[in-house]
């Protein structure tokens, strides 16, 4: 029996399903939440932050509602794919945009992401590589270990994204880089 099958005698979803699922919506959370910084900087960051943010919400409900080992496997690749553009952008720089070959510097925001990413890419594998049923979410302890996951990954979520929000630029360092989006910019000419 796979991982993640069930059947008519066992409806209940595993714990593996419900914590890749958490892992996935808080890293799209994040994804949403940069996404309007990332359009005004370059319209391909933006386009690639919403294509990353619906598939990995999109991936999330599939773990729970259609699981399969292919449904698996593309969430494992294309969390992989993100995970390399990420580390590529903060070493040698991204080879397209305003900054093209300028590595970017971490902040919280994005090292959380990419470490929900991380642990989506892990999780995956390892379901993927079992050959016996993971742990149902039956017994109440399970349930409460469960819930205090998602609430931490919640609150970890929500505090990184506030802090980014706040602190005048979109990689959560404090650190402004020119004109936040809407405001004009005046030069004197004079």
């Amino acid at each position: 029996m796979s991982a993640i099958a069930r059947t008519d005698a066992d409806p209940t979803v595993s714990v593996a399903q419900v914590s890749l699922a958490a892992l996935s919506m808080a890293a799209a959370a994040i994804h949403f939440a940069v996404m309007e910084e990332h359009f005004a900087e370059y319209v391909a960051f933006g386009v690639f932050f919403s294509v990353v943010a619906w598939l990995q919400a999109i991936w999330a409900v599939g773990v729970i509602v259609l699981p399969s080992r292919r449904l698996l496997l593309a969430g494992l690749v294309g969390n992989t794919l993100v995970i390399l553009v990420w580390l590529v952008s903060r070493t040698a720089g991204l080879p397209i945009g305003p900054e093209a070959g300028t590595p970017e510097p971490a902040a919280f925001v994005d090292v959380l992401s990419t470490t929900l990413e991380v642990g989506i890419v892990a999780g995956t594998a390892l379901l993927l590589l079992r050959e016996r049923p993971t742990t149902s979410m039956r017994g109440r302890p399970v349930r409460l270990g469960l819930a205090g996951f998602v609430i931490v990954l919640v609150v970890l979520t929500t505090w990184s994204v506030a802090a980014a929000a706040t602190s005048g630029d979109e990689h959560g360092t404090g650190e402004a880089h020119g004109p936040v989006a809407g405001e004009i910019s005046h030069v004197d000419e004079g």
